[in-house]
């Protein structure tokens, strides 16, 4: 684990964090009293009498976890993997042994299938989420599902927690169950409540926000980074999905014919997308004069040893909107998602047809263009109808 660190450039402070809780390991470690990496952690933290929020406390619980993870799993520490050391058990791991049938199941007839993996995912976490509910609401098998119970799940009493959307996640692993429970499965599916599907309006960026962001895109006078700069860059002006953005290497880019070209991650299809001069000398600048060496085959990659793969794409987004002055209040969104439904919003407003605008964000169903069009304002005045042939009462408004 040591010669890993070395060779992959950790600083010398890492380095020394580790071989403290290895000898920590093996000396304390070693006492009859101490039979797990988390009694010796907490043995430590009060022998040295840490405060709660203490930096060395954090870091020795996150350099403790790495150990453990290396010595356990031999899985080599990395800073975009949570080792999850101290935390609490996976909803998975507290389930009986027929919901974990349930799961499992639903996984393996899946992954024969068609079906992209992060959407498996999507709906294994949700549907691990259903059944711990159920059980731990007294529901320890499927046929003991009371309508109760699944009604508890969606509502609280006075309003809806969960919609139609987390109902269909959950959907597909009940179906999968009907093969190995049959009837009592197939009930727990029909008690599914019937929720209509929400369209709420989304937060999109008005004209004076994007205008604000555009031009500090551009101010050379700025604090933002230069990889602040280029994923921000091809956010706004392409639509990209965050893990499309980070998953860039030099090869989706053609510089001869000003294109980007990609796998997309969440439906697997190509796509090609033109690269505008802003986007195109913001990767450049990027990659000259910023980018550390790296072993990473991504373009972007992070400003600390040993510069790896960024696991988030959030916080550079978040930079630009700090430093244009824009949605800095935490109650906006400022998510990379906004700049595709802001794309998806000028296209329309240009009456770009809806076909054009979802091949250009990369949709393989034509609804999935649905959702943009309550940021359509221009189109929606169109439809809208003058008072005037509504009289209303003077009282009405007094």
């Amino acid at each position: 684990m040591l010669k890993y660190m070395q060779d992959n450039g950790y600083c010398r402070s890492q380095i020394q964090w580790v071989m403290r809780c290895v000898k920590l390991v093996l000396t304390e470690g070693s006492l009859p009293e101490v039979c797990s990496y988390e009694q010796l952690y907490w043995r430590e933290v009060e022998q040295r009498g840490y405060k709660d929020a203490a930096q060395v406390r954090k870091t020795l619980k996150s350099v403790l976890g790495s150990v453990k993870r290396f010595d356990v799993e031999g899985i080599y520490p990395r800073h975009s993997l949570c080792h999850g050391f101290l935390a609490p058990a996976k909803p998975y791991d507290l389930l009986g042994c027929e919901y974990k049938l349930i799961v499992d199941n639903f996984v393996d007839t899946s992954m024969s299938g068609d079906k992209a993996s992060q959407t498996i995912h999507a709906e294994r976490r949700a549907g691990i989420l259903f059944l711990l509910h159920l059980q731990n609401a007294g529901a320890q098998s499927i046929s003991a599902v009371t309508e109760r119970q699944v009604y508890d799940f969606f509502f609280d009493g006075e309003k809806i927690i969960r919609g139609k959307a987390y109902k269909d996640k959950i959907t597909p692993m009940l179906k999968s169950a009907i093969a190995l429970y049959g009837e009592p499965a197939g009930k727990v599916l029909s008690l599914l409540p019937a929720i209509p599907k929400r369209y709420p309006n989304y937060p999109y960026l008005n004209r004076s926000e994007s205008e604000k962001f555009r031009i500090w895109l551009e101010e050379e006078n700025s604090q933002l980074t230069l990889l602040d700069r280029a994923i921000a860059a091809i956010a706004y002006y392409t639509g990209l999905r965050g893990t499309d953005i980070l998953s860039l290497t030099p090869e989706n880019i053609d510089w001869e014919k000003d294109t980007i070209h990609i796998v997309q991650s969440k439906t697997g299809a190509c796509l090609t997308l033109p690269m505008n001069a802003i986007v195109g000398n913001a990767i450049w600048e990027y990659l000259m004069h910023e980018r550390p060496q790296s072993a990473e085959s991504v373009i972007f990659v992070n400003g600390f040893r040993p510069y790896t793969k960024i696991s988030s794409i959030w916080r550079h987004i978040k930079n630009v909107f700090d430093e244009a002055d824009v949605r800095k209040n935490g109650n906006s969104r400022t998510g990379v998602r906004i700049f595709r439904h802001h794309l998806a919003t000028i296209l329309l407003g240009n009456q770009v047809p809806s076909p054009v605008i979802s091949s250009i964000l990369g949709h393989t169903s034509p609804e999935s263009i649905n959702p943009y069009v309550d940021a359509d304002l221009e189109h929606l005045r169109e439809c809208s109808l003058s008072m005037e042939d509504y009289p209303v009462m003077k009282e009405v408004f007094e």
